[in-house]
């Protein structure tokens, strides 16, 4: 990744930490910040893990665990994505219509997980993708698979429908 890029990514990472603690603090409700503000960090050290944020590690030549790292990273994103989902719905309710949050909702997910993630790792399992290096390409990876996980739920009932009834 461009050191452009690097910069941009970890001054929004930072600014958004610094907006969410302005607004627990003017708001005084810091329970939202003990949501947001680990979220942002644990954001932040996946992309250290997975990247090498903000420098990227050199890695010589690619393994056979690459391959499996490259699994659980599509895992991984695909989980965010759905969980992203969850939120983004509950969310985009005005506050006064919202429905509680619920955590069996919330992690539901999950556990139709298997079945939407099957058909993304097939789709790339014979695709070459370095993980040593930053490309656009890697990057499209990881965020086609956040994609799938949002849109979790498009894709188990096409995949209903495709079967037909039972």
């Amino acid at each position: 990744m461009p050191y452009w890029m690097t910069m941009v990514t970890g001054v929004s990472l930072a600014v958004l930490f610094l907006l969410a603690l302005v607004r627990a603090l003017l708001t005084r409700r810091f329970l939202r910040f003990f949501v947001e503000g680990p979220c942002i960090i644990a954001f932040t050290l996946l992309l250290r893990i997975l990247f090498g944020f903000p420098a990227p590690r050199v890695t010589v030549a690619k393994s056979a665990n690459s391959d499996l790292a490259l699994g659980v990273a599509l895992f991984l994103f695909m989980v965010f994505g759905m969980l992203a989902q969850y939120l983004f719905d509950h969310f985009s309710a005005p506050q006064r219509e919202r429905n509680r949050f619920d955590w069996g909702l919330f992690l539901a997910p999950v556990f139709a997980s298997p079945v939407v993630f099957i058909p993304l790792l097939a789709a790339f399992q014979n695709a070459d993708i370095d993980l040593a290096h930053h490309t656009p390409a890697r990057f499209m990876v990881y965020l086609a698979a956040f994609q799938n996980g949002f849109f979790w739920r498009e894709i188990f009932d096409k995949q209903r429908e495709r079967l037909g009834p039972r």
